[in-house]
């Protein structure tokens, strides 16, 4: 797990405690490692109180069963070298049944945020507006002309917006909808409330029910609100075990991925719908899981593996999904051991630039490197290929020409590899394969974002921080590469039995739809649409 920069908050939702065994539960308190738990409400759940306080070994918090003198309870959330206060009202009523107790504890303590579950957003369609639930609770409550953090399970994770109220009614004067870009100026005669959701997010007919929130006691009270799926824990994580298939291990008394290695390939393949395929899967991703140590599952060569000289780990920052500009390109060099990064500071109205310096670099000392990147065919060379036809179109011809690897496409697009991150994501392999990030503790919706605010206010980045984040990216890369190089082979896949594509058939129990073609659950990362044609080869070697 990669180091946090303040204490972490675990979000977790009544059903996540009560639908899975406790082995997941601890598999989840072992890997995440937070210091505390919240139990989301706003309904009172003891039975998930209880489920949460057997399996974790921190305080465990759930706001509707916090009964006190007064209106809040607190809790000191503590990590290495860092307390911070966090209060928890059981719901918006409280706070508004005595407002003054409240806003004397809340000064008093000084929380980094307040927990409440029922402030959620409701939509009037025919007003064309979205209001504020308990808006004047919390108004009631809060501080006038500072910014106040409330965090909801009413909400998704990933919510955030900046409300202004009304002091004496909670009526909303204004919203900002981006408050990452940032608002000018906090009114001193309103209630400025910053809501960060933690609830479930539903994406691409999942739910991601597990958030990690990371408390910022310098800052607006939260750094970053990491999510999961609860399938990232225990049995589920491993390919092809979906709920169901996990249900009927668990009932041979086979609980977690140590179970799965200690039973043998045979005993697991007689199961109704598994065969022999899908049991040499499962013992190969807990064999990788429970290592840290990936598996090859071919014999295919890592993109420029046999090449005299290794590609250029690349990576780019842009001010959005949809970008307007790439403002940071970073290209890391494994031969040398240098990073280099083209970052535009001072016109953000022209994207030549910056791609100007890269391309000289590039094509003027290493016009014969291959580039590397992870996931880069759905961003970072689509975009850096319409932006340099647009702005630099001299060296339009001489980009279609490099050679473009991408170790995501290889290893998960093409199956060729076990990767021992509970997620595909860079930065959850990198940290499982003990690569130590800079700890900047930003990511690519809070890079994008702090330099639109740049574009708009002309207020400097903390350039070096960012980057640094990029110069971990491109680190990172060539880390998982370096261990994927050196990687074993798993056993080759003996081809399936009749009997078994039978049984498999026959059973109709397969958890086929919970899994990508390689078994594997994987989310789509940032660039990636549902619909996307798959790629299937590197680009660019016609002339190597």
């Amino acid at each position: 797990m990669t180091a946090r920069a303040g204490p972490g908050l675990l979000a977790l939702s009544p059903s996540v405690l009560a639908d899975r065994p406790e082995a997941t539960l601890q598999d989840m308190a072992a890997t995440l490692e937070p210091d505390a738990v919240w139990v989301l409400g706003p309904s009172r759940d003891a039975r998930a109180f209880a489920r949460a306080r057997r399996a974790f070994d921190v305080p465990v918090v759930h706001p509707p069963l916090e009964s006190g003198d007064g209106p809040l309870s607190t809790l000191a959330v503590d990590t290495t070298g860092r307390t911070l206060e966090v209060a928890f009202a059981p719901d918006a009523r409280a706070l508004q049944r005595d407002p003054e107790t409240a806003a004397k504890e809340l000064t008093a303590s000084k929380p980094c945020a307040l927990v409440c579950d029922d402030v959620t957003t409701s939509v009037r369609p025919t007003a064309l507006e979205t209001t504020l639930e308990c808006a004047d609770a919390l108004a009631s409550a809060l501080p006038r002309g500072r910014v106040s953090t409330v965090l909801t399970g009413g909400e998704p994770a990933g919510y955030d917006e900046l409300w202004h109220l009304e002091p004496a009614t909670g009526a909303v004067r204004a919203v900002d909808h981006d408050p990452l870009v940032g608002s000018d100026s906090t009114d001193d005669e309103a209630v400025s409330i910053r809501v960060r959701g933690a609830g479930s997010v539903e994406s691409y007919g999942k739910s991601t029910g597990v958030a990690l929130v990371t408390l910022d006691g310098d800052g607006d009270g939260v750094e970053r609100t990491d999510t999961h799926d609860v399938t990232d824990f225990g049995l589920e994580a491993v390919s092809g075990i979906g709920p169901k298939t996990a249900a009927r291990l668990a009932d041979r008394g086979i609980q977690t991925r140590a179970d799965v290695l200690e039973t043998s390939m045979a005993t697991l393949a007689d199961l109704p719908g598994v065969g022999r395929d899908r049991a040499r899967t499962f013992h190969q991703h807990a064999t990788v899981l429970e290592t840290g140590e990936p598996r090859r599952l071919t014999d295919e060569s890592l993109p420029g593996e046999n090449w005299s000289t290794p590609p250029l780990c690349l990576d780019i920052e842009t001010d959005g999904l949809s970008p307007t500009i790439i403002w940071q390109v970073g290209v890391y060099d494994p031969v040398t051991d240098e990073y280099r990064a083209f970052v535009e500071r001072t016109d953000p109205t022209d994207p030549a630039p910056v791609l100007e310096a890269f391309c000289d670099w590039l094509f003027g000392i290493h016009p014969n490197r291959a580039l590397l990147t992870w996931n880069g065919w759905r961003f970072d060379y689509r975009h850096l290929g319409a932006f340099i036809a647009k702005h630099v179109p001299y060296y339009a011809e001489e980009w279609e020409a490099i050679p473009t690897f991408d170790l995501y496409l290889w290893a998960v697009g093409n199956d060729n590899a076990l990767l021992p991150g509970r997620t595909n994501a860079l930065e959850d392999v990198a940290s499982a394969l003990d690569y130590e990030g800079a700890g900047t503790g930003l990511d690519g919706a809070r890079t994008a974002a702090a330099y639109q605010r740049f574009v708009r206010t002309g207020e400097p980045l903390e350039w070096d921080r960012h980057e640094a984040y990029c110069e971990d990216d491109c680190r990172a890369l060539w880390h998982v590469y370096e261990h994927l190089r050196d990687a074993p082979q798993a056993d080759s896949t003996a081809e399936t039995t009749a009997s078994d594509r039978s049984s498999t058939s026959s059973a109709g129990l397969t958890d086929a739809a919970e899994s990508d073609s390689s078994g594997r659950r994987r989310e789509p990362t940032s660039g990636e649409t549902k619909n996307s044609t798959e790629r299937t080869e590197q680009t660019g070697l016609g002339d190597f």
